[in-house]
């Protein structure tokens, strides 16, 4: 049995892969920093940037899922 690599789709893979971690480590950190400087934010009584930090958290969390979701969809459907 001879096995053919399809070399497209591999690069295809590796440009994916590489798009998804970056991604997935970009929203991942701004949950993080997010959460933090909110925090840091209402310890110095800065509701303003509190708010808009917890936000960004929060966005960034919902973003983070998303990623998530789409790719276990993505890994069952194959």
């Amino acid at each position: 049995m001879t096995a053919a690599i399809d070399v497209g789709q591999l690069f295809e893979l590796v440009w994916a892969g590489a798009i998804a971690t970056i991604a997935v480590a970009i929203s991942f950190s701004l949950v993080i920093i997010g959460a933090a400087r909110a925090e840091d934010c209402r310890r110095n009584r800065r509701n303003g940037s509190a708010t808009a930090y917890a936000a960004l958290s929060v966005v960034a969390c919902v973003a983070f899922l998303g990623i998530a979701v789409f790719a276990i969809s993505v890994i069952t459907s194959k």
